[in-house]
């Protein structure tokens, strides 16, 4: 209500701004005709009182009469801009606001579980960039490939996977492509943890090898290399694909085993992982 009558005071002061030249005229006439004496109703002075109410009507009512002289056209335009203004204004408001619910959906369907500061400082810590990453051009070893089939196998809390166990391990490997928040949905092929065995022949130093692996989903997944926290890695968003290369530490000699598990409170509970792979930096001389 507040606002249809700061509308309404708008379109008053425009129509006295729009045809300022004949307004101005008309006022002119008006005055003229308020300060004339009336010599028929008050002669000599009597009977003043009917002549002071005659007087005081044909200031009330003059005005309004001379004001009915101006143009239709002044009227016309100015309840038109008016008019135009405040839908304008309206317009603008409503583009504003379907922004701002464009993006309060958009947020909402990521779902992306958040970092803490110290999470974050952790993952940018071991993440190796593109350019990095093409200098690791030896595999050790790789399980799946991006697009493999979905694995058959049935739900388990924590799933062993030994390298060297499967004939093709790179095209048909018996490893769970997805894997759940803890108490996430049981379904084929997926586990809330994932244990990849391997044996390294001689020692890494710090850098020397990555591991990478293909996500999707808005999890916050954590990666271990012998039960020690490498980095905690944030989702990209619903649905949407992250590719994930981390730098590891120093890795001695022997055996070895990356984990890899998801938390966060998303409708999808879990995500898809195509492929793991292991490699070292290529070096010189």
């Amino acid at each position: 209500m507040e606002k249809f009558f700061e509308q309404m005071l708008k379109l008053s002061l425009n129509a006295m701004a729009t045809s300022m030249d004949t307004i101005v005229k008309t006022m002119h006439e008006v005055q003229q005709n308020s300060e004339t004496p009336d010599e028929e109703e008050n002669t000599g002075g009597l009977d003043e009182g009917p002549s002071a109410f005659s007087s005081v009507s044909r200031l009330a009512i003059v005005p309004l009469y001379e004001m009915s002289k101006l143009p239709i056209s002044v009227f016309v335009e100015t309840i038109s801009g008016a008019t135009q203004e405040i839908q304008n204004q309206a317009g603008v408001g409503h583009d504003l606001y379907e922004v701002f619910v464009e993006e309060e959906v958009d947020d909402h369907d990521r779902e992306i579980i958040p970092l803490n500061v110290h999470e974050v400082e952790l993952e940018i810590e071991a993440t190796v960039t593109e350019e990095a990453e093409e200098s690791y051009n030896k595999t050790l070893w790789q399980i799946g490939r991006p697009g493999r089939n979905d694995f058959q196998g049935k739900w388990t809390t924590a799933f062993e996977y030994h390298l060297g166990t499967d004939i093709d391990e790179v095209n048909s490997p018996t490893v769970p492509h997805h894997i759940t928040v803890q108490g996430g949905p049981k379904s084929k092929g997926a586990t809330e943890m994932l244990n990849i065995h391997f044996t390294l022949e001689h020692d890494y130093s710090n850098g020397d090898l990555i591991f990478i692996y293909d996500r999707w989903g808005a999890e916050k997944d954590q990666v271990f290399v012998d039960n020690e926290l490498l980095a905690p890695i944030a989702g990209a968003g619903k649905g949407m694909f992250k590719h994930v290369a981390l730098s590891l530490k120093d890795v001695p000699t022997g055996a070895h085993v990356i984990t890899i598990t998801t938390s966060g409170e998303t409708e999808a509970r879990g995500h898809r992982v195509d492929y793991m792979k292991l490699c070292e930096i290529e070096k010189t001389g």
